[in-house]
C-alpha cells in the first residue's frame, strides 16, 4: 500500500507541473463523452484560478497497480472550495476491505473524512491558487522535479473541450506519461512508471451548482482538529 501511495503522490505531481502551465483551450462542439447543462453558458477562468470551470462536478477513474480508484469531486469558487469523494474496494470474498472517504477544502481549510468509520479530522494548510506545483515541489525539497522532459504534442479534443496534449518523461523514477489538460485542470493521463501502468482520467463532467451540503461535514461524523 506505501508503494502504491508513493507512485500515487510521484504523478500527480507531475500532473500538477503539466497542468498549472497550461493555458484555457477552446470547447468544441461535439462531445465524446458527458456534459451537461450550463456548459453553453461557460465561463473561462483566469490563469490565478485552481479549475477552469466556476462550479460543477468531475468523476474521475485512476488505476495505480491494478488497483482501480474512482472518485467524484465537487468544486466551487473557482475550485477554491472542493468536495472529493473517493470509494474503491481492495481483496477478495471476506476479505474485502471497503474505503469510503470525503476530503473536504474550504480555501486553506482542510477536513479528511472516514465515511465508513464515521471519523474524520480538520487541518490548515495553505496552497496559492497559481502555485500548486512550486507548493508541492517546494515540499519535497524542490529537487524532485529536475530532469523532467516536457514535450507539447499540439491539441487533442476529449469529453468536447480542446486540450492540450503533452508527454512528461522522469527518468528518475523512470517515468513516460502523456497529459490532455484543459486550462489547469487535467483531463486524462496514460503512462508507465517502471514496470507499472499507470492511469488517470475524467470520465465526465457536469457544470450545473453541487449541492451546498456536500461542502459541509456530515453531523454523524466525529471530527478532531489538529
Amino acid at each position: 500500500m506505501k508503494t502504491i501511495q508513493k507512485a500515487t503522490f510521484y504523478f500527480l505531481l507531475l500532473l500538477t507541473v503539466v497542468a498549472t502551465s497550461c493555458g484555457n483551450k477552446s470547447k468544441t462542439g461535439n462531445a465524446s463523452g458527458e456534459v451537461t447543462a450550463a456548459a453553453q453558458s461557460e465561463q473561462k477562468a483566469s490563469k490565478d484560478k485552481k479549475l477552469p470551470f466556476e462550479r460543477g462536478s468531475y468523476s474521475e477513474v485512476s488505476n495505480t497497480m491494478g488497483i482501480e480508484m474512482k472518485k467524484t469531486v465537487y468544486f466551487d469558487k473557482w475550485g477554491d472550495w472542493t468536495a472529493t469523494e473517493t470509494e474503491f474496494e481492495m481483496g477478495m470474498g471476506q476479505y474485502v476491505s471497503k474505503t469510503h472517504k470525503l476530503e473536504i477544502v474550504k480555501g486553506s481549510t482542510h477536513w479528511d473524512l472516514d465515511l465508513i468509520k464515521k471519523t474524520g479530522r480538520t487541518y490548515e494548510a495553505y496552497v496559492p491558487n497559481s502555485g500548486m506545483a512550486a507548493a508541492l515541489g517546494a515540499a519535497v525539497g524542490g529537487k524532485m522535479m529536475e530532469g523532467t522532459e516536457i514535450k507539447e504534442l499540439g491539441d487533442e479534443d476529449y469529453l468536447g473541450y480542446k486540450c492540450k496534449k503533452t508527454e512528461v518523461k522522469y527518468n528518475k523514477m523512470d517515468m513516460d506519461v502523456t497529459v490532455l489538460a484543459y486550462g489547469n485542470l487535467t483531463m486524462k493521463m496514460n503512462g508507465r512508471m517502471g514496470k507499472m501502468d499507470i492511469s488517470n482520467e475524467i470520465t465526465a463532467i457536469d457544470l450545473t451548482t453541487p449541492p451546498a451540503s456536500i461542502f459541509e461535514v456530515p453531523d454523524d461524523v466525529a471530527v478532531t482538529k489538529n
